[in-house]
């Protein structure tokens, strides 16, 4: 009876450390394997990623597209602002301008700041596309 007791203390103490181990061990081994799994799942959803490399391709000639178009609507606002004679609009189309070069500047650095992003879109950024857009300069949408 002894021997019997001791073996049902000795297999519940074994099942304890079990579970604590299955509880605690498996969050160890979470944690200590976390980078890892992070890192592959980065360059699974990235690298390995076929739609994904295209649409970011694609997205750096659309912004650098996007930024000319509105370079292009700046320059025919200000064509008619200078044609124009009437006051109010002349002040709609100050307004206008000013939006515009807004919407240019927020375009110009949305295109830098992806590009900057080397780990994940910025690396299939065109070799043809310029690595940054100058809010200063008018956009060329590709390099000489």
């Amino acid at each position: 009876m002894r021997n019997t007791i001791i073996a049902i203390t000795a297999s519940s103490l074994l099942t304890v450390v079990i579970i604590l181990f299955a509880v605690y061990g498996f969050g160890y081994l979470q944690r200590g394997t976390a980078d890892f799994r992070g890192e592959t799942s980065q360059i699974e959803q990235t690298k390995a990623n076929a739609d994904y490399r295209i649409s970011a391709y694609d997205e750096f000639y659309d912004s650098c597209a996007s930024v000319k178009s509105i370079e292009k609507k700046i320059k025919n606002i200000e064509d008619e602002l200078e044609e124009t004679e009437e006051s109010q609009r002349k002040t709609t189309l100050k307004t206008s301008i000013t939006a515009s070069k807004n919407k240019r500047a927020e375009l110009i650095e949305s295109y830098n700041a992806d590009a900057r992003k080397e780990a994940t879109r910025g690396q299939f950024k065109a070799s043809d596309l310029p690595y940054e857009l100058n809010i200063e300069e008018d956009t060329i949408c590709e390099v000489n």
